[in-house]
């Protein structure tokens, strides 16, 4: 191989090399504001969730017997 050609190699290396940067930063950008969202609703049902939970434990109210018999 010639000194020409190893630079032929290197230049072409180096396109590569920054065309599949690009790309992964295009793919990076976007899919973050996709998984945000996802991860925005992810947390409004787990809080959904854990409030039903805690509304469960409470214990049900009681009637006293003079609301029963009007």
């Amino acid at each position: 191989m010639s000194p020409d050609d190893l630079q032929h190699l290197g230049e072409g290396l180096g396109e590569a090399v920054r065309t599949f940067r690009q790309a992964v930063t295009d793919v990076r950008n976007s899919v973050d504001p996709q998984m945000q969202t996802i991860q925005a609703e992810i947390d409004a049902a787990q809080k959904e969730i854990q409030q039903s939970i805690e509304a469960a434990k409470e214990p049900p109210p009681v009637q006293d017997e003079s609301s029963k018999s009007s």
